[in-house]
């Protein structure tokens, strides 16, 4: 009777922990319209100074898309994107990224004022 009890019990625990994590993690589409193909991709929250580590394992083109997973769990809704775009020496950095209620980022570069712009839907 016990070992039932404790075997429900655990059973029940796993299953609060995968529904809790689940929603501690969100996807998002990420779409390049930088001009560039994007070999470097990396989040952090805002004002964080640690970077995830580089999320692609292939450039991805221009116009291309893929798909990240944000883990949010107590986290803001500020985040700051770094992409290294293939052709250029140096990271492009988009700060503040509202992404609470975001399931697409556009990212597009203006390549005259070396300025990042980004678009969220």
């Amino acid at each position: 009777m016990k070992k039932g009890v404790l075997m429900g019990s655990l059973a029940a625990l796993l299953m609060f922990c995968a529904i809790t994590n689940a929603s501690n993690s969100r996807d998002l589409k990420v779409v390049n319209s930088t001009g560039y193909p994007i070999k470097y991709f990396s989040v952090n929250q805002s004002g964080d100074k640690a970077w995830s580590e580089n999320e692609l394992s292939v450039a991805v083109k221009d116009k291309e898309n893929f798909t990240t997973t944000l883990e949010v769990a107590g986290k803001g809704c500020a985040w700051n994107i770094k992409v290294m775009l293939a052709g250029k020496n140096s990271f492009t950095i988009y700060k503040d990224v509202e992404l609470c209620k975001a399931k697409v980022l556009l990212l597009a570069y203006d390549q005259k004022t070396d300025t990042p712009i980004y678009k969220t839907e």
